[in-house]
């Protein structure tokens, strides 16, 4: 059986365009979806064209920033600058069992823009997810956009991209919820400069 595409093109296309009209409003929000992921890749490769032109904190800078206290816990603990390259800081603040722990890396330079990069890409995500293990939903505390897990052990992990540069992990165990605002109040990240 032979096919005339001469006849067939146009009734194909004269197919499309009626289909089309139908299904335009139902395709407005996923091309807005398409607009806002090509709105966030371009805003990231922004953000790590420019990182890598930056120098990572110091181990001075890092030092005066380091807060003495969390929560009334002394700092116990604390490393910075433990990867050649990378600007970053670990700290521990304890009373016997109640402990928080907070790592920040510095997303300066080429090495620094890479170990922020799933960070980077987190910030950009809305979480809300629940499971036996606790639930992860994404927040917002003291103007600061978190991805919070509330986890099953009563532990809390907070992760946040800040001020598009530090990767921000804090830890607790024995914090309460409530306390989670004054957490982070009190790590003063915008002191980081």
């Amino acid at each position: 059986m032979k096919i005339y595409t001469s006849y067939f093109i146009p009734l194909f296309s004269l197919l499309l365009i009626s289909c089309g009209s139908k299904e335009e409003n139902k395709k407005e929000p996923e091309t807005s979806n398409t607009i806002d992921l090509v709105k966030t890749v371009k805003d990231m490769q922004e953000n790590r064209e420019t990182l890598v032109h930056e120098t990572p904190l110091t181990k001075e800078q890092f030092a005066a920033w380091l807060p003495e206290t969390v929560l009334g816990m002394p700092l116990t603990s604390s490393t910075i600058n433990m990867l050649p390259g990378i600007g970053s800081c670990g700290a521990t603040y304890s009373v016997q069992n109640r402990r928080v722990r907070v790592m920040i890396i510095d997303g300066a330079g080429e090495k620094g823009n890479n170990a922020v990069s799933t960070y980077r890409m987190s910030s950009t995500m809305e979480y809300d997810e629940k499971g036996s293990w606790g639930s992860t939903k994404t927040t917002n505390i003291n103007g600061i956009k978190v991805k919070e897990s509330n986890l099953k052990n009563g532990k809390f992990n907070l992760s946040m991209f800040y001020d598009n540069r530090f990767a921000v992990d804090v830890e607790t165990y024995e914090v309460g919820h409530e306390e989670l605002e004054q957490l982070v109040k009190e790590l003063n990240l915008g002191q980081l400069h």
